[in-house]
């Protein structure tokens, strides 16, 4: 067999790579397949918030205000919690467990616990959790610290906890 000049053979491809301008940019690399689902689920959960969010505005009660000398109050009779946007339905032991906060002042979680009917602390929590978009919508919050929970205004531009 002879051996073919590298210069001359047709069959061999030379390709000459040259190093990169040290000047250019950084190349931009596309997105991973990662990324874009991960950017995908996120504005697809932003999307359903969105229109939770209408769906509770539009449950708002505006007519069904707090008292002008509280900030919060509950109607158990009626199921409704009232605040300074206007009043919204509930659930019968979501309102058994806000009562206490209606008072005012702060509470300890095992006071709302015995309120609600709870397991523990932990199953309070995550109802109070969950109540927070609604809370919300009410122009309020649960404010938590370690002497104890009570109900205070929302802040603008804070998301719902």
């Amino acid at each position: 067999m002879a051996t073919a000049n590298i210069e001359t053979a047709p069959w061999i491809i030379t390709a000459v790579i040259r190093p990169p301008d040290p000047n250019a940019p950084p190349m931009k690399r596309p997105p991973s397949s990662r990324t874009i689902a991960r950017l995908h689920e996120k504005t697809e959960a932003e999307a359903r918030n969105a229109a939770a969010a209408s769906a509770l505005a539009r449950q708002l009660q505006p007519g069904l205000r707090a008292p002008a000398d509280r900030l919060f109050a509950v109607d158990a009779g009626a199921l409704l919690l009232r605040g300074p946007m206007g009043g919204i339905g509930s659930a019968e032991r979501m309102v058994r467990t806000l009562e206490p906060l209606a008072a005012g002042g702060r509470h300890l979680p095992a006071v709302l616990v015995g309120a609600g009917g709870w397991h523990d602390e932990e199953a309070l929590r995550e109802a109070l959790a969950g109540l927070g978009p609604k809370l919300a919508v009410l122009g309020l919050r649960i404010c938590r610290r370690k002497a104890g929970l009570r109900m205070a205004k929302s802040k603008p531009g804070r998301a719902a906890s």
